[in-house]
């Protein structure tokens, strides 16, 4: 999930991380996910819902590192369930094999970085 060791992380250092999130649009409607973090937000264009998720997880990185251990740990090591993440990947993959064909729905990734 991010750049740092495991000895670092124990030892209490933060650093910068990428997470990894997806944006769904379909009929005007987006919905975004952080799939590390299980967080999602909803809006009008990929771009508001890029920029809202990337306030989300700002938001709730800072507020997790405010909380003792083991709350923290906890908090920003908790990832989609496995069934949301595979859904996910069969979005990407049905998105790739029919990538030639008009269509209003769109799936994409992008990174989000943050503080961990």
């Amino acid at each position: 999930m991010d750049a740092l060791t495991p000895a670092r992380r124990a030892a209490g250092e933060t650093g910068p991380a990428t997470l990894f999130c997806v944006a769904r649009g379909h009929q005007g409607e987006w919905e975004a996910f952080c799939l590390d973090l299980d967080l999602a937000v909803q809006g009008r264009s990929f771009d508001e819902v890029k920029d809202q998720l990337e306030r989300v997880v700002a938001g709730y990185v800072d507020s997790a590192l405010a909380e003792p251990e083991p709350a923290r740990s906890q908090l920003l090591h908790r990832r989609a369930p496995f069934s949301v993440r595979l859904r996910w990947g069969l979005r990407f993959l049905i998105a790739a094999l029919f990538s030639g064909r008009a269509t209003a729905d769109a799936t994409m990734g992008f990174p989000v970085s943050c503080r961990v």
